[in-house]
C-alpha cells in the first residue's frame, strides 16, 4: 500500500533533483495555479528529465527560489511559463527547469501529455484566455 508523506517544498525538490536522474517521480499536485487541468490533491503527475523542451510542455522549474509547475507558451532565447488558471507569467532559463510532465492521472483516467486530444483541450484553453475567469468560476464549482 502506498503511504502518504507530507514535507515541505525544499526538502521534496531536494529529493526530486536527486532522483529525477535516474528514474520518473510521481507527485500528486497541490496548489490551483493548473486548472482546470490538474487539481488540488486529485491529480498525479508523473515527472521525467527533460529532454528537448516544447511549446505546451508541463515544466516543474525553480523560479525566485521557488519551485512552480506550470505550462510553456513560448520559447526563444528564453522560456516563458504560465500556470493554466492564471493570468501572469514567468521567464526562466532552460537551465531553471527540473523536469517535465510525463503524463498524469486525474479522476482515475491517466493521460499521456503527448495525447493530441488533450494536447487539443490545451489549445482550445489558451484561446479561450479573455474568458478564463469566468470559465475557472465554473471548472471550480
Amino acid at each position: 500500500m502506498n503511504e502518504k508523506i507530507i514535507v515541505n517544498n525544499q526538502e521534496l525538490m531536494a529529493l526530486v533533483k536527486e532522483q529525477i536522474n535516474n528514474k520518473n517521480v510521481t507527485l500528486t499536485i497541490k496548489g490551483n495555479s493548473m486548472l482546470p487541468f490538474f487539481r488540488d490533491g486529485r491529480t498525479i503527475i508523473t515527472l521525467e528529465k527533460p529532454k528537448k523542451l516544447k511549446r505546451l510542455d508541463v515544466v516543474l522549474f525553480k523560479y525566485n527560489d521557488i519551485y512552480i509547475l506550470h505550462r510553456i507558451i513560448k520559447i526563444k532565447e528564453k522560456i516563458v511559463t504560465q500556470g493554466d488558471g492564471l493570468i501572469s507569467k514567468e521567464i526562466i532559463d532552460e537551465t531553471d527547469v527540473v523536469a517535465v510532465v510525463k503524463f498524469f492521472e486525474k479522476n482515475r483516467k491517466l493521460t499521456f501529455s503527448n495525447n493530441k486530444f488533450y494536447l487539443f483541450k490545451v489549445r482550445m484553453w489558451r484561446i479561450l484566455r479573455p474568458f478564463r475567469r469566468i470559465l475557472l468560476k465554473l471548472v471550480k464549482k
